[in-house]
């Protein structure tokens, strides 16, 4: 039997089967590690009486026929895409989040992102900390905060990784390889991008990627 589980990030709606009953799954439309939640089963209902359950059964069975199975990429897991048309808010748009002291870079990173994205803002471990609190779609985060090297130590105070998080660095990129990388990997670090006056359209295009949405230059 398959059950209806939407994201709790993106409200993306899938059909998982029983084999996944109360698990926490990745979302394959927005990457969240722990966007679908997946009840347990719950126990078989006693059947009905036969002369009741004949149209029903009839019905189920069409559109099992119908339903098209797909993989996701990442995680490899099976899903079965929602048929049935449902009014949702097309007008939400992903949430990114930009953590960054310095207001020239801060603007370079909202600019960039505007056009796809509702883009919020911090320039303190404080103001982010209160962001993070809401509904979160990507992290981009500056790794010195508040005179210091305090990005990591805010990686480090959050109970679960609550998004995607791109670094936001004006650190020499050789210096981000080896131990240093694998570091930033364990805090939950997905990739990096480095500041600079034309960095805007790099920002835009790992963003898409890390959210799984299209890029094109031209936007």
């Amino acid at each position: 039997m398959n059950l209806e589980v939407a994201c709790r990030y993106c409200n993306s709606a899938f059909l998982l089967d029983d084999s996944f009953a109360g698990a926490v799954l990745p979302c394959p439309s927005c990457g969240s590690p722990d966007g679908l939640a997946r009840p347990p089963a719950a126990p078989a209902p006693a059947p009905p009486a036969v002369a009741a359950v004949v149209a029903p059964r009839a019905v189920v069975a069409a559109s099992t026929a119908s339903e098209e199975e797909v993989v996701c990429p990442r995680c490899k897991l099976h899903f079965v895409p929602r048929r049935t048309t449902v009014a949702r808010d097309t007008s939400a748009r992903p949430v990114v989040l930009v953590v960054e002291d310095m207001d020239y870079f801060r603007q370079v990173a909202a600019d960039a992102l505007s056009s796809r994205f509702e883009v919020r803002q911090a320039s303190t471990v404080a103001e982010a900390r209160a962001q993070l609190g809401q509904r979160i779609d990507l992290l981009l985060l500056d790794l010195t905060l508040d005179g210091g090297d305090h990005g990591k130590d805010l990686l480090r105070s959050l109970p679960r990784k609550p998004c995607p998080i791109l670094i936001y660095t004006d650190q020499d990129e050789s210096g981000m390889y080896g131990s240093s990388w694998e570091g930033l990997q364990r805090l939950g670090v997905d990739d990096v991008v480095m500041k600079g006056m034309n960095a805007g359209d790099l920002i835009l295009r790992k963003v898409c990627g890390l959210l799984g949405l299209p890029w094109d230059a031209d936007d």
